[in-house]
């Protein structure tokens, strides 16, 4: 059995929300803040995994808002096998993209907290839910 070794969390959000009026208008012309190239470019990239930094074989636990994910490595390429939710009940081979923020942007071969993933299976785009929790874990010795 494998254990964590090293783990990435993101605080839980708060829970005061900002409420319109009923008779205030949806602001059409508003650009989401996660999506803006300004915003992208300052984000703080330090909490997350660059795949390509990892060795083969390496397991994650990746947990989303909906899900927990469990992921290997195959190659820095990208090429992994993933497993979780409702897309993938089983092991999948797949290639994993990057984190998003739902718009354009991708950050290639990176698992970022907050940001979604975005998997590649039979040429279908598969994104999930934002990351709330990375675990690289550590590699089992043989007994």
């Amino acid at each position: 059995m494998s254990a964590k070794s090293h783990v990435h969390r993101l605080p839980r959000p708060s829970t005061t929300s900002v409420k319109r009026r009923p008779e205030e208008p949806p602001e059409p012309d508003r650009v989401r803040v996660a999506a803006s190239l300004d915003s992208w470019l300052s984000r703080d990239w330090s909490q997350g995994v660059h795949v390509e930094t990892l060795e083969e074989f390496q397991q994650l636990q990746v947990c989303t808002q909906n899900t927990l994910y469990e992921l290997i490595v195959i190659n820095p390429c990208g090429e992994v096998r993933v497993r979780g939710g409702r897309y993938f009940p089983d092991w999948t081979a797949a290639r994993f993209a990057g984190s998003t923020a739902g718009g354009s942007f991708l950050k290639r071969l990176a698992i970022n907290l907050g940001l979604q993933m975005e998997f590649e299976i039979d040429r279908r785009r598969i994104v999930t839910s934002p990351v709330r929790t990375i675990a690289i874990l550590q590699k089992s010795l043989p007994a």
